[in-house]
């Protein structure tokens, strides 16, 4: 029972991450929709690699490229 839960904890982040990147406009992506694809197929190889800390490697630089470019400035 507790791998279970440890698991789950590790696939928390990236399955919200994978939730957001479909969720997210093309327009948020640097080249539209084809990038848009292309995170969305590596956010899933993210939630397979995961469990041996691979993934989150993956989800840092989709955060990197995708959410903090598109933030709104803030003071």
């Amino acid at each position: 029972m507790t791998i279970l839960l440890l698991v789950a904890g590790l696939e928390f982040p990236v399955v919200m991450a994978l939730i957001d990147a479909y969720n997210r406009p093309a327009e948020h992506f640097t080249k539209g929709e084809p990038d848009k694809r292309s995170w969305i197929k590596w956010l899933w190889v993210a939630v397979v690699t995961v469990p041996v800390l691979v993934g989150y490697g993956i989800v840092l630089g989709y955060h990197e490229t995708v959410v903090k470019r598109n933030r709104a400035a803030s003071s």
